[in-house]
């Protein structure tokens, strides 16, 4: 409630009650909370004009401001401009006034250069962290950051290498630290340290290759919708192999038992489904798991249902490419593809015989597959 402390602030003058150090970061913290981070650093430049001491707790209070404007503007696509000068400037200002920057100070710059992907200044940052005293010791969120900000500049390397940099230093990762590292795969297309990682997070491996050595989970770390969503779109590529979909699938379906996704307490039911809100990659691989799952049901004698299969996918536009299709298909991946049309491709290009699908005129946010094409595509396979 940034507007109502700043109304505090002035009834206090026009009071005659003057304010002091606490008042002022107080009310710097509501203004960051406020995303009003200009706001915040006139209070303290204010403070410097009226002499007052400017201690740790409100500098960090504005290095927090403008860290969480950066994340707001990263987050909504903003072009307002970088923001890691600013905190740079604080920094210093610190500095100058005598005063060492402690873990939070640290950490809360680091959440800025992760917005930004600025790998390299959130590396020195860690590194002025580590050459410090207890009190500047890197943190999960300082790693956290660390991590994000080399997997937004495309340093999967990099970021894998803090990751287990936190285990040597006996520090649990949780899950925004995994959901920063399976970012970083994504961003660099690291497909099999992705589907490595992701084994190791669910407590199992998942292949033969050489695993990575993952610092400590917590104990209540799970996987959620952000992991899952990363894990698949580092794990998809444009060559779409059958070892590929394979790795994939089983992704996906542990995602559901665990109820990731698909989750049973929803409207879903076998033959509709609702995939709207789904990334591209993720909603290629429920359509697999619909199908296999429907196929499953009959190989164990149980009488199909009459009724068409109807994914529900909204009209909107996507924000990845279409599928690469079979060899020799003529799928056209130039362009984004509506959730909609990307199903439809998808319906052809992944399975054989092809799923020939429509868009009913009665629901133009659906994609239907009439029975009769399922139940061929399931006489072929059972």
């Amino acid at each position: 409630m940034w507007k109502e402390a700043l109304k505090l602030l002035d009834e206090m003058e026009e009071r005659g009650i003057e304010p002091n150090e606490v008042t002022y970061s107080v009310t710097i913290t509501a203004c960051g909370n406020g995303g009003q981070w200009q706001k915040a650093l006139d209070l303290l430049d204010l403070m410097r004009e009226k002499k007052l001491r400017i201690n740790l707790i409100t500098y960090n209070s504005a290095i927090t401001a403008v860290s969480k404007a950066a994340k707001h503007a990263a987050k909504v696509g903003s072009n307002e401009g970088p923001l890691w000068p600013t905190v740079k400037k604080l920094l210093d200002q610190m500095h100058s006034d005598g005063m060492e920057p402690d873990g939070f100070s640290y950490a809360s710059a680091m959440s800025c250069c992760g917005a930004e992907g600025r790998w390299r200044e959130a590396l020195h940052l860690l590194e002025l962290m580590e050459q410090g005293g207890p009190r500047t010791r890197p943190n999960k969120i300082a790693y956290s950051a660390a991590i994000s900000s080399c997997g937004k500049a495309g340093k999967a390397e990099e970021a894998m290498r803090l990751f287990i940099q936190m285990k040597d230093q006996g520090i649990a990762a949780d899950l925004i630290a995994y959901n920063a590292l399976f970012s970083a795969l994504r961003v660099s297309h690291k497909a099999d340290a992705a589907y490595e990682l992701w084994g190791e997070m669910a407590g199992h491996r998942q292949s033969n290759t050489d695993a990575i050595a993952t610092a400590r989970a917590d104990r209540f770390t799970s996987p959620d919708i952000v992991t899952i969503t990363n894990a698949i779109a580092a794990m998809t590529t444009d060559a779409n192999t059958p070892e590929e979909r394979k790795r994939v699938d089983l992704v996906f379906s542990e995602a559901v038992k665990r109820g990731i996704i698909l989750r049973s307490d929803t409207l879903d039911s076998d033959w509709e489904v609702d995939l709207s809100g789904m990334s591209l990659p993720v909603a290629r691989a429920a359509c697999r798991y619909v199908l296999q799952r429907i196929l499953a049901t009959a190989r164990k004698g149980h009488k199909s249902e009459e009724q068409d299969l109807t994914f529900i996918t909204g009209v909107g536009r996507g924000m990845r490419r279409a599928p690469q299709g079979k060899e020799g298909s003529s799928i056209d991946d130039s362009h984004p593809a509506s959730l909609r049309e990307y199903v439809q491709q998808v319906l052809t290009s992944d399975f054989d015989p092809p799923l020939i699908s429509h868009v009913p005129d009665r629901a133009l946010g659906t994609v239907e597959v009439r029975h009769d094409v399922v139940k061929e595509w399931i006489a072929r396979h059972k």
